[in-house]
């Protein structure tokens, strides 16, 4: 069942993961088309712009040629100009030499004025591929430029009829040709089409966004699950602990109280140097043993009947650590607490919390062997909760063992029982708190208790 179950949730979590790619894949390719098509737009519709000038300067250029050996040439150009100025679209038409003089100009007013200086005329590069770039003043616009070219290289009718000074004099003076475009209603239309493509990108991360969020919400999802599954299978042990040790303690009790007491009584009457005597002894002690475990079973299963009141935690710190000083100095073991002043009293019961550090304590010194050190210290959280640590210079563990140490029956001890940290969690939890350890070989260990600060008002609402 807990194969299926592992199976089960795997497959749930690669479903996850391979879903969120594939919806974030999905978003920046939609993405990216949204810009893409954006840009193909602008573009389009500038070269729509650019193809129309295109054309209109070649129009221009063949209708001048018709009149290209007249003396009224000239007058021809301005009125095409003028004429032709009337498309739709269309803001102007000029026609310069080199230096930016007007020679022609849809606006009869500008012809022989200056429309661009001399230098900005070089800045342009002009020549005979057509040109472009944005005007903002006076008015948005999109000015497309190139050389005019009027004549006819091959020479026509109108060429030989035209004097050969004066074809070679107009051959000689290269003239460029203006043609600006009205932007307004393509400028709105960028913008049209950039707020769309802002609120679409706009809409593609807020689908990003929660996807991300769902996955995150999931994997907490999951790790409640697997802690609430942790919780409902060790709360089973203890149901299934609790059956058994209301059954067995008191056929257990009986029977190694008289196991004690005869062993007592061959003891006492045994010399202290005999075997036997030794034999005595050691049944002794596993008669204790075997008493300290159904104790500690009674105490795992059964619900603790808590007393509280206003606790203390640098008196009770204080007071554990005076029980297990004469332990830790014979194994040359420093015990480091310093009391925190400021520390605010909890509501809690201190007979368990004594238990608890007892416990803690014990383990601890364990750990160590010799020469060591075990750091206790107290602080507030802030959050309404209480800190306390229990530090070991001792041997660590492994992963797998801080996995475990909270489960009933498991131990690294070869005399130990398995049930003090379950017990230790149990106590911790029935207070409303938590309990965290964290350990790595060869680095000691430190236990971390969080209790709060009005620990009966949790305890009677839930």
């Amino acid at each position: 069942m807990n194969m299926m179950r592992l199976s089960k949730d795997s497959v749930a979590v690669g479903l996850s993961w391979l879903l969120t790619g594939f919806i974030l894949l999905l978003v920046c390719l939609f993405s990216a088309l949204i810009v893409r098509d954006y840009g193909r737009e602008n573009e389009a519709a500038r070269q729509t712009i650019q193809e129309k000038g295109s054309v209109l300067i070649r129009a221009l250029e063949s209708g001048t040629r018709v009149g290209l050996g007249m003396r009224m040439h000239h007058t021809q150009l301005q009125a095409l100009l003028e004429e032709m100025a009337w498309q739709p679209g269309v803001l102007w038409f000029a026609v310069t030499d080199e230096n930016g003089k007007i020679l022609a100009h849809s606006d009869p007013n500008q012809v022989g004025g200056t429309l661009y200086s001399a230098d900005t005329m070089h800045e342009l590069k002009i020549d005979q591929e057509e040109r472009w770039r944005r005007l903002e003043q006076p008015e948005p616009a999109l000015e497309i430029y190139r050389q005019f070219r009027p004549l006819n290289s091959g020479g026509g009718h109108h060429m030989r009829m035209m004097p050969r000074e004066s074809a070679e004099q107009r051959a000689g003076l290269p003239q460029v040709i203006f043609i600006a475009f009205d932007t307004r209603e393509l400028d709105t239309a960028n913008a049209r089409g950039l707020r769309n493509m802002v609120i679409m990108l706009c809409a593609a991360g807020v689908v990003m966004i929660a996807t991300v969020l769902s996955q995150f919400w999931f994997r907490r999802y999951q790790h409640s699950r697997k802690q609430l599954q942790e919780a409902m299978a060790r709360k089973e042990k203890l149901v299934a602990l609790g059956h058994l040790a209301a059954g067995i303690a008191h056929e257990i009790r009986n029977p190694l109280s008289s196991i004690k007491g005869l062993a007592k009584y061959f003891a006492e009457r045994t010399p202290p140097d005999g075997e036997a005597h030794q034999l005595a002894q050691v049944m002794a002690k596993e008669a204790d043993r075997l008493n300290r475990v159904v104790s500690e079973m009674l105490e795992l299963v059964r619900p603790a009947h808590l007393t509280y009141q206003s606790v203390n935690l640098n008196e009770v710190i204080r007071h554990s650590l005076r029980l297990v000083s004469q332990d830790a100095a014979s194994r040359a073991i420093m015990l480091n607490f310093t009391p925190q002043p400021e520390l605010c009293s909890i509501q809690a019961d201190p007979d368990r919390l004594k238990q608890v550090l007892l416990n803690l304590y014990l383990n601890a010194i364990h750990a160590i062997v010799h020469d060591g050190v075990i750091t206790v210290a107290a602080s507030e959280c802030g959050d309404g909760r209480v800190k306390v640590s229990v530090a070991d210079s001792g041997k660590g563990m492994t992963a797998e063992q801080l996995q475990a140490i909270f489960t009933p029956y498991y131990t690294t001890r070869a005399d130990g029982t398995g049930l003090g940290l379950a017990v230790v969690q149990n106590i911790i939890e029935q207070h409303g708190g938590i309990i965290h350890a964290g350990s790595a070989p060869g680095k000691g260990a430190v236990f971390t208790l969080f209790l709060p600060v009005n620990g009966q008002q949790k305890d009677e609402q839930g």
